[in-house]
């Protein structure tokens, strides 16, 4: 009996000292919040380098590492069609060349009333050709993807604000042959800090 006494008084200070940590823990100020200035933390610069290595190894995660997360679902659903397209003409491709294979080899085929050799000679060719072609799209598209990490990690920290702005101002330009002054249309950029 008196080893559970003192065993029931160690669990109950065990407890109250971990509810009084909690306790404590979520009601203790250091300071007034209305006091309190808000730090401006620079965020690190986007390394270009880090973007397109990351869009490398993974589509869409050099777009992630710049937090464009809007251009995720183009990147994949470009990838993804074009690997729909990639497999559809394989799988014609393939129907139609074991055709041509089984008809070359004296056997009948299933198109042998549809076709005649040359034109599923024509067949083959054609998804071969589509073939090649979902394979170029598919490296064209991962390219871009690349280079468009690249070009957003460069441009991450571009400032775009009304403090740019362009003014259109006519201009006195010497003219050299004649020793008189012009008035030309100018272009000029301003920035207003």
């Amino acid at each position: 009996m008196q080893v559970n006494k003192t065993l029931a008084k160690k669990i109950t200070c065990i407890l109250l000292t971990g509810v009084s940590t909690l306790v404590f823990s979520f009601t203790v100020v250091a300071q007034k919040s209305d006091s309190v200035k808000a730090i401006k933390v620079a965020s690190p610069p986007h390394s270009p380098k880090l973007a397109m290595l990351y869009s490398a190894v993974c589509p869409g995660l050099g777009q992630i590492y710049n937090h464009r997360y809007w251009k995720l679902p183009i990147v994949y659903s470009g990838l993804g069609l074009d690997a729909y397209f990639f497999f559809a003409n394989l799988h014609l491709y393939n129907t139609y060349h074991s055709a041509l294979v089984t008809r070359d080899n004296n056997g009948i085929d299933p198109y042998y009333n549809y076709y005649s050799s040359s034109q599923l000679s024509d067949i083959v060719l054609y998804y071969r050709r589509n073939l090649d072609l979902t394979v170029i799209i598919a490296a064209g598209i991962y390219i871009l993807q690349i280079v468009d990490a690249n070009v957003d990690a460069q441009l991450h920290g571009f400032n775009v604000s009304d403090d740019i702005s362009v003014n259109f101002t006519p201009r006195l330009v010497p003219n050299a042959f004649s020793g008189t002054f012009t008035f030309q249309p100018g272009f000029t950029l301003v920035k207003k800090f």
